[in-house]
């Protein structure tokens, strides 16, 4: 098996914060600036998981569980030389299991108009359910029931 397809997904650790806040700042077109504070809030609260291989980090999800039965998406990036392979398909999978397992009802998330992970939302099983105006560009809202 090549080193891009041998990965897998687990919770991010502390020592995985440099090279995911790299990560982000490389990706600020899509995700915005994303502060280290924040990344580190989130591995501490176990809510960034991240697609690792033997070499580094492939790409990863940072994500709240709210009390009100809801998951909120807030940042899912894959490197560049990692896209079409299925590993922001499996960091979802991930997310979706663990947002069943903690008895959570939908996913939200929003995802600037412009950018091509809409279509990537689409596909995989998300509904736009409205949009908002941003900051800077117009926001799809996607959502995704998890039990009915």
């Amino acid at each position: 098996m090549s080193i891009q397809n041998d990965y897998v997904i687990r919770k991010a650790v502390d020592s995985d914060l440099d090279e995911i806040k790299k990560i982000a700042d490389s990706h600020k077109k899509e995700l915005g600036f994303i502060r280290r504070p924040a990344l580190a809030r989130s591995i501490a609260q176990e809510e960034l998981i991240v697609a690792a291989n033997g070499v580094g980090i492939m790409g990863f999800i940072q994500y709240h569980h709210r009390r009100d039965e809801q998951t909120t998406l807030h940042n899912i990036v894959v490197v560049q030389s990692f896209r079409k392979i299925g590993v922001g398909q499996k960091l979802i999978q991930r997310l979706e299991a663990e947002a069943i397992a903690m008895d959570q009802n939908t996913i939200l998330l929003k995802c600037p108009e412009d950018l091509d992970a809409n279509e990537f939302y689409k596909s995989i099983g998300y509904s736009e359910t409205n949009k908002e105006t941003g900051k800077a560009r117009s926001l799809i809202i996607w959502t995704k029931v998890l039990k009915s």
